[in-house]
């Protein structure tokens, strides 16, 4: 019999994910199927007790609920934790298990496109504040040099945010007015929020107008492929990356957690370009 894997969010019609995963089985003769499930917000607790009922062996959560979702897992991995929200779930033993990989995800496909092997003293805006923010976040903060500025719509939840990168000396707090006004200080920028997610395609969190030279603009939104922040950065002479790269590497790191079998998101990438073209 086959295994079950899924996904969890609102909206979820747009998720390329099932079709990965399950090109992935294909592909790599694995004995499993993918399926999305559109939850609504009072029904999160419910929703993963059914999943856990009928034998799901491990899902994955987008946005909105990477955070919420950590009370009703049965336990939560250390890292995880800190980041205050989860991306990937295994049922083990018995018991559903929350992971992230989102900043991991987001920050090999930075490297990968800017040919780097490690950062160093960039200074990094992050735009949002929610699960994927906190992941991307305490990820960088791993590198004590850099300076990483977080900028959101609620300044309370930034500030929330900022907390998870505990002692991290270069962060500071900017409203999305006061990041718009300070863009050309960064060499990287980080559009972590659904703004500008398909069909409210017209959207962007702040206007790219003036950039620091060689500045690199990541969106980890990938439907559309080019969202209105990255076509103005690509306007006013930036490298930019949408969401593609983080969204292969997370179901490829999925797949390998849940059945030990490591395929190639090389692979995702093709199918997703053709899914987007």
């Amino acid at each position: 019999m086959s295994e079950l894997f899924g996904i969890i969010g609102n909206p979820i019609a747009h998720s390329l994910s099932p079709l990965l995963q399950n090109e992935a089985y294909q592909l790599n003769e694995i004995d499993a199927y993918f399926q999305a499930f559109h939850v609504e917000h009072e029904d999160v607790e419910t929703a993963i007790k059914g999943m856990k009922a009928i034998g799901i062996k491990g899902f994955m959560v987008t946005v909105p609920y990477k955070a919420k979702v950590i009370p009703f897992l049965d336990e939560v991995d250390a890292i995880a934790l800190k980041k205050g929200a989860v991306n990937i779930v295994q049922l083990i033993d018995g018991k559903y298990v929350g992971y992230n990989f989102d900043g991991e995800a987001w920050l090999q496909g930075l490297l990968e496109d800017m040919n780097r092997q490690s950062l160093h003293e960039e200074s990094i805006l992050i735009l949002g504040a929610g699960g994927a923010a906190l992941s991307i976040y305490h990820t960088l903060s791993q590198y004590g040099e850099l300076r990483i500025d977080i900028a959101n719509r609620t300044i309370e939840r930034a500030n929330a945010l900022k907390e998870v990168g505990g002692d991290h000396k270069y962060t500071n707090v900017l409203s999305l007015e006061e990041a718009e006004s300070m863009q050309y200080q960064y060499d990287v920028i980080v559009q972590t929020t659904s703004i500008g997610m398909w069909p409210d395609i017209d959207q962007s969190p702040i206007h790219i107008t003036k950039l620091k030279k060689d500045a690199f603009v990541s969106d980890i939104i990938y439907n559309p492929a080019e969202t209105k922040i990255l076509k103005q950065a690509r306007q006013n002479g930036a490298r930019t990356q949408n969401g593609m790269k983080m969204l292969a590497l997370q179901n490829a790191l999925s797949i390998e957690k849940w059945t030990g079998r490591k395929v190639n998101y090389q692979q995702m990438m093709a199918s997703l370009h053709k899914a987007l073209s």
